[in-house]
C-alpha cells in the first residue's frame, strides 16, 4: 500500500510541475525551456530509502508518459518519455549513491557538490541525449538546439526542485528542541523581504516600474535577502523560498515583465535566462545554509564530545587539564569544585593550581612541571598532598605528556589527575 501511494503521490507531483512547465515554457527547439518535473524524480530518489526506489521511478514514469500523452503524443512516444525519465534519474542516483550516504540531508557542502555534479547534472546530460537521439529518430530537428536547451533547463528545473523536496521529505514536526522563536522571526522577515523584493523586480516591466537601469541594478537585492534568510531559517526555508521566488520570476519573465523579458544573453531565451537567475539565488542560499548545517553538525558533535568526556572523568574523580608552559594559562575539566574545593575558573595558571598543593610540596611540584617541558613527549607521574575541601589531604596522582610540535617545539602539556582521600598518616596528623 505504502508503495502504490508513493507511486500516485510522484505521478501526481510530476503532473503539477509538468503542468507549470507547459504554462510558461516556449518551445524554440522540440524542447521546452522551462522543465521542473524531473526535479522530483531525482529529489525523491536521494530523499528515500532505496526500497522505495523502484515506486518512485514508476511514479516518474507514469507521469511523464502521461504528461506526454496529455500533449497529444502517440502511445510509442510517450513510453519513450517516460523511460528517458526513469533512465536519466534512476542512473543519476546511483551514481550520487556511490559518492554519498543516502538518504542526503543537504548539511554539508559536500552533499551539495554530489547533488549539482553526479546529479542534476548527469539527469540533464543523459536526459538531453536520450531525447535528442529519440528526435531525430522519430521526426528529425535541430539535434543542437534541442541539446542545449533540453540540458539547461532540466539542469536549472532539478537543482531549483530536487533540493525542496530532499529537505522537506525529511522534516518532522517537533514539540520542543526547534527553531529558536527570534530565529523564526527573523527568517520570517527576511523571506517576506526576499518574496516581496522579488515581486517588485518582476511584476511589472521595468521601464514603467522603474526608469533607467534601475531595475537591472535592482536585481542584486534579492540575494541578500536570500542570505539572511539561509542564515536564519536553514536549508528547508532557503530551498522553499528560493522554489517560490523563481515561480515568480519565471511566470512573469514569460508574461513580458521583469528585467528578464526579451533578453537574449548567455543562455539565449529569457526563460533560461531568468532560471539561471533563480539558480544563482538558489544555490547562494543553499551554500550559506549547508555551510551553517555543518558548522552545526561539528558544534553539536563537540558538545556532546564534551559532556561525555566530563561525565567520565567525573565518575571517576578525575580532573584533566591542559597547561602552555609559555603564557603560563592552564584549562582545567571536571568538578574542581567538589574535588579540591576550588572552581576551574578560578584555576587559570599554574601558580593558581600551586596554590592548592600542600606548601612543602609545592617546590617539588613546580620542579616537576619544569622537567615536563624540557622532556621528549613521554609521559610522566607526579604523585603529591593537595589541600582539599575544608582543609581536608588529598592525594593527587598526576599524569602527563609534553605534546610538540612537527619541528619539536613545545606546544602544551596536557594531563590526567586522579583525587583521592590520602592514606598518608603522616599528612593527615
Amino acid at each position: 500500500m505504502q508503495h502504490i501511494i508513493v507511486i500516485v503521490v510522484v505521478a501526481v507531483a510530476y503532473a503539477v510541475l509538468a503542468g507549470v512547465s507547459e504554462l510558461v515554457a516556449s518551445s524554440p527547439s522540440d524542447s521546452w525551456t522551462v522543465w521542473l518535473a524531473s526535479g522530483v524524480v531525482l529529489g525523491l530518489l536521494l530523499a528515500l530509502r532505496r526500497s522505495r526506489w523502484a515506486a518512485v521511478l514508476a511514479g516518474g514514469f507514469i507521469g511523464a508518459a502521461g504528461f506526454a500523452l496529455h500533449l497529444g503524443s502517440g502511445i510509442l512516444e510517450a513510453i519513450g518519455y517516460g523511460a528517458i525519465e526513469v533512465i536519466a534519474a534512476g542512473g543519476a542516483a546511483l551514481i550520487v549513491s556511490r559518492l554519498t550516504e543516502l538518504p542526503m540531508r543537504l548539511d554539508s557542502a559536500r552533499e551539495l557538490a554530489t547533488l549539482i555534479v553526479a546529479g542534476a547534472l548527469p539527469v540533464a546530460l543523459l536526459g538531453a541525449l536520450l531525447a535528442t537521439a529519440w528526435h531525430i529518430a522519430a521526426a528529425g530537428g535541430n539535434s543542437v538546439a534541442t541539446f542545449r536547451v533540453w540540458a539547461i533547463a532540466n539542469f536549472i528545473g532539478t537543482l531549483l526542485v530536487a533540493p525542496v523536496l530532499i529537505t522537506w521529505t525529511q522534516f518532522r514536526p517537533r514539540r520542543s528542541g526547534g527553531m529558536p522563536m527570534p530565529a523564526f522571526a527573523g527568517g520570517a522577515v527576511a523571506c517576506a523581504l526576499f518574496l516581496g523584493s522579488m515581486w517588485l523586480l518582476f511584476d511589472a516591466r521595468v521601464e514603467e516600474r522603474f526608469g533607467g537601469s534601475v531595475g537591472e541594478s535592482l536585481t542584486y537585492v534579492p540575494i541578500v535577502f536570500m542570505a539572511l534568510l539561509a542564515l536564519l531559517w536553514g536549508t528547508r526555508g532557503a530551498t522553499l523560498a528560493a522554489f517560490v521566488g523563481a515561480l515568480i520570476a519565471i511566470v512573469n519573465t514569460a508574461q513580458g515583465e521583469g528585467p528578464f523579458a526579451g533578453v537574449e544573453g548567455f543562455l539565449g531565451e529569457a526563460e533560461l535566462e531568468v532560471e539561471g537567475y533563480a539558480l544563482a539565488i538558489a544555490l547562494t542560499g543553499l551554500l550559506i545554509a549547508t555551510l551553517e548545517a555543518s558548522q552545526r553538525v561539528a558544534m553539536r558533535a563537540a558538545r556532546d564530545w564534551q559532556t561525555r568526556f566530563e561525565a567520565t572523568i567525573g565518575a571517576h574523580r578525575l580532573l584533566a587539564y591542559e597547561w602552555d608552559p609559555v603564557s603560563g594559562a592552564l584549562a582545567v575539566t571536571g568538578d574542581s569544585l567538589q574535588l579540591v574545593g576550588v572552581p576551574p575558573a578560578r584555576l587559570r595558571t599554574l601558580a593558581d593550581w600551586l596554590a592548592v598543593v600542600a606548601p612543602d610540596e609545592r617546590e617539588r611540584v613546580s620542579n616537576g612541571f619544569d622537567g615536563r617541558v624540557a622532556g621528549s613527549g613521554n609521559a610522566d607521574t607526579l604523585t603529591y598532598l593537595l589541600r582539599g575541601p575544608g582543609g581536608s589531604l588529598l592525594t593527587a596522582t598526576d599524569e602527563a605528556r609534553a605534546i610538540r610540535d612537527h619541528d619539536g617545539e613545545l606546544h602544551r602539556v596536557v594531563g590526567i589527575v586522579r583525587i583521592s582521600a590520602t592514606t598518608n598518616p603522616e599528612a593527615s596528623a
